[in-house]
């Protein structure tokens, strides 16, 4: 068990934060040379998963052992990983998988931090203004520290324990004199990479320096890690070595099913808990923080607050804890994968007998193709039925069996199934002419699969990474099974209770992992990149989509006497049927009372037992795999949809895996109304219209609704029919800008948001509203004639009443934000768009439809 691993190159130890056998919380210095392997002629210390001899290299340091890498002639090299992670495989490979490897808690603080910036919004970087307030909570006490400026505070809960400062330098070093005690395993935040982190580290390197700082690392060691993304920007982060620093933000991102429309605390903690930040009646928390202290702390614990509860319901950084477990990393690696998935390996190779290779593949010999996505067909569908095919890219490597040890050759002229002569090249970079009979009678007595990117791959026996797929599947399956035991029986005590809870954060880390393993095939950072590899997974993947649309098509047309195809949209590891042609066969229908048949359910079930059995004899003949996993999974069965583009498409589901959805629901994907721009109460009323017009398919009933969705689209406040937007690169922008004119090139919301801070300076407002910077999220309109000639303004929370002049064009926006995807849908039905105006019309197309 471990908390954190930190090598220290000068000393040639691993600090190691773990616990007695008693549960007792301690750090240890643990002496610890680096090695690696190289290949050997004859037998030495270890053999590789290709089955050849290696000799154990060991080096006094890491920088030697980084040194023997550069100049070694030696290409290949295995079992090359970091200090830390090589030292927690070789300590606890052993005890990972068992329960009791986390049975101790970790020590989280969750935190936030307030800065007093009354003109402008604090940057990180520069870190000009104080911090006034910090608040951390204790996950093992439960207990709340806060430590502010100046100003004294009555804490409402007895587990609050605030400390008045008199300075911003006395409350940095009252808070570093509470974290030294015993600083955390794991610090959290809300966006606190980008925000909290880096500003309460530079803005206490400013005021105190370097020495000062580094006391917030067990180990006394920070490091700012310098990030460029692709356009430029840098996104580096502060490492604290000897914890973790996670945001809770991008584990949220990285867990939640789902996209959301905002990222916000306030939103998700809203979407999670049905409880946001604490309502204030203040534009800005400088204002707040001058005027009522009370409410300005209770707002900053509140935010912690919505941190502790979303834990508490969600378990994501248990999660983070289980993943790292899994490949024997620090928790920061769970968000990454590669060095997960490289532990994992490992491991699962250590079981077998043999060390995996961590040598870098430079040689990229093609580009990798995606997923097939299939066009779909337009128009008003009913008696929709969806399939899955259940972790496709996991079960192809098992079909295949693709790993990097099994990898024999590829076809580099010619296409299996298809001409009569086959060139091969095999991985020692022979070549071989076949014809097509000699490659089938060689890839039979070989056992050789074949995939559709033409590599083979021996199956023989089964490697490393199918092993490891399977070894995780058998785990997770065993977690359900466990988890469905427990829940059956009809009341549990607090301990089966918090099994349940583990079974099922144990079982969705699983998936995670599981569905990791391909990306490091196809990432050029991971020791396991293989472009062929990449490209079997994702083209057998497209033919294994490609025939089960193939396969359910030809089954329902020669059962049931449909002649046209009942395939009507698919996806990477999806296929959309229409069942409505047997229905009408039959003379069935879909559902009563909004509850499929059982004879609905029954033709369903023959249809998807058809598609399972037949997929997996073509991947025996097609494939030449001697263990076929493809599985075909039915997933939804809608009554309505329509499909408006490749993975844009709005159906209604009456039942899922095979459990009625009472009542019926709408599913979104892909439109704009499953986007954050799109604003809640203008999303209620488009999904009125939208919905009225798939459920009753009635242009004129629909137009109607269309025209009241106008209605009350005009009579709804700024503040919910506005665009919403994240700013980024305001100053680029913003420098010599006036409201007469602006610079080329400027986007709209950020033209708007530019205008906003002008304006506020004309009338003399920057202390009382808060300015937008680059950064933040804003809310945006189209403006109706103004005497500033502006097209569009911006504000943050409230818009000033000061800017009466400035007012919304609602027929400009209901066009840019509410008609485009009413427009999308009627375009998809052939029925056309009614026009809007300020005065009640009648369209002269719909006379013709009365």
């Amino acid at each position: 068990m471990y908390r954190n691993a930190f090598y220290d190159n000068k000393e040639g130890t691993i600090r190691l934060r773990t616990w007695t056998e008693d549960g007792k919380r301690i750090d240890t210095d643990v002496p610890f040379s680096p090695f690696l392997y190289t290949e050997s002629a004859t037998p030495a210390d270890a053999t590789s998963i290709f089955r050849t001899h290696l000799k154990r290299r060991v080096f006094k340091n890491n920088m030697e052992r980084s040194k023997f890498v550069k100049e070694t002639s030696t290409s290949r090299l295995f079992g090359n990983m970091s200090c830390e992670q090589q030292f927690l495989l070789e300590a606890f490979k052993e005890q990972v998988g068992g329960k009791d490897f986390s049975k101790y808690p970790l020590k989280i603080y969750s935190f936030d931090i307030e800065t007093y910036s009354p003109n402008e919004f604090p940057i990180p970087e520069l870190a000009k203004d104080p911090v006034i307030l910090i608040t951390i909570h204790n996950n093992l006490t439960d207990e709340i520290f806060s430590w502010g400026v100046e100003k004294e505070y009555k804490p409402k809960n007895e587990k609050v324990k605030y400390y008045c400062c008199r300075t911003e330098f006395e409350m940095f070093e009252k808070f570093m004199n509470f974290w030294k005690i015993d600083p955390p395993d794991i610090l959290v935040g809300w966006n606190s990479e980008r925000f909290d982190i880096p500003y309460i580290i530079n803005r206490a390197r400013g005021l105190l320096g370097d020495e000062f700082i580094n006391q917030l690392s067990p180990v006394g060691k920070l490091y700012y890690k310098p990030i460029m993304d692709n356009f430029g920007r840098n996104t580096g982060k502060w490492i604290i070595y000897g914890l973790s620093c996670l945001d809770y933000m991008e584990i949220y991102r990285a867990y939640a099913k789902g996209e959301r429309e905002s990222y916000s605390l306030n939103y998700i903690g809203e979407y999670e808990l049905k409880e946001g930040k604490l309502a204030i009646n203040a534009t800005n928390l400088s204002n707040l923080a001058n005027e009522d202290w009370e409410n300005f702390v209770d707002y900053n614990i509140q935010d912690v607050q919505l941190l502790v509860k979303l834990e508490a319901k969600l378990n994501y950084l248990r999660i983070v804890r289980l993943l790292a477990y899994k490949g024997c990393t620090n928790f920061e690696a769970a968000l990454g994968k590669i060095a997960i998935v490289t532990g994992a390996m490992y491991l699962q190779a250590y079981k077998q007998g043999y060390v995996i290779p961590t040598f870098k593949n430079e040689e990229i010999r093609d580009t990798l193709v995606g997923g097939y996505v299939r066009e779909p067909e337009r128009g008003l569908k009913k008696s929709i039925v969806s399939y899955d095919v259940n972790s496709l890219y996991p079960n192809t490597i098992i079909t295949l069996n693709i790993s990097a040890e099994t990898k024999l050759g590829k076809i580099v002229i010619g296409e299996y199934g298809v001409d009569d002569k086959l060139t091969i090249r095999l991985v020692n970079g022979k070549i071989h002419e076949l014809t097509e009979k000699q490659f089938k009678a060689f890839i039979k007595k070989e056992k050789i699969s074949v995939s559709k990117a033409g590599v083979l791959y021996s199956q023989k026996y089964k490697g490393v990474c199918p092993n490891l797929i399977d070894t995780l599947y058998t785990e997770r399956v065993e977690a359900q099974k466990q988890k469905l035991t427990l829940e059956k029986k009809k009341k549990l005590n607090e301990e089966e209770k918090a099994t349940v809870e583990y079974l099922d954060t144990l079982q969705y880390t699983i998936k995670i992992l599981l569905n990791s393993i391909y990306g490091t095939f196809a990432n050029k950072y991971s020791a396991f990149m293989d472009i062929d590899n990449a490209s079997s997974i994702t083209k057998t993947g497209q033919a294994v989509a490609k025939e089960g649309a193939k396969i359910l098509d030809q089954f329902i047309q020669k059962t049931y006497g449909v002649e046209s195809s009942c395939v009507i949209a698919g996806d990477t590891d999806s296929v959309y049927i229409t069942i409505q042609p047997i229905l009408d066969k039959l003379e069935l229908p879909l559902a009563v009372d909004n509850l499929i048949t059982k004879k609905v359910h029954t033709i369903v079930d023959e249809i998807t037992e058809v598609v399972n059995r037949e997929i997996n004899s073509w991947a025996g003949t097609e494939l030449n795999s001697s263990d076929s996993r493809f599985v075909f999974k039915r997933e939804v069965i809608a009554d309505v949809g329509t499909f408006l583009q490749k993975k844009r498409y709005i159906i209604r589901i009456l039942d899922k895996e095979g459990v009625a959805v009472e009542g019926g629901k709408f599913k979104y994907v892909g439109v704009e109304i499953a986007r954050s721009t799109m604003p809640k109460k203008v999303k209620e009323i488009v999904k009125e219209v939208l919905e009225n017009a798939l459920l009753t398919n009635d242009i004129k009933g629909t137009n109607d609704i269309y025209r009241h969705a106008y209605d009350t689209f005009i009579s709804l406040p700024l503040a919910e029919v506005a665009f919403r937007s994240s700013i980024q690169n305001y100053n680029k922008y913003a420098e010599g800008a006036t409201l007469d004119k602006f610079n080329k090139g400027t986007p709209c919301h950020v033209k708007a948001s530019i205008a906003f801070n002008l304006l506020l300076e004309k009338f003399k407002l920057s202390g009382k509203y808060e300015k937008i910077q680059s950064g933040q999220k804003v809310k945006y309109f189209y403006t109706a004639n103004n005497p500033y000639r502006l097209d569009a303004i911006a504000f943050v929370t409230d818009y000033p009443k000061e800017f009466e002049k400035v007012k919304i064009d609602y027929e400009k926006m209901f066009l840019k934000i509410a008609a485009p995807p009413v427009e999308r849908l009627y375009e998809a039905l052939d029925w056309r768009l009614p026009q809007i105006g300020k005065e009640v019309q009648t369209d002269l197309f719909d006379l013709f439809c009365i």
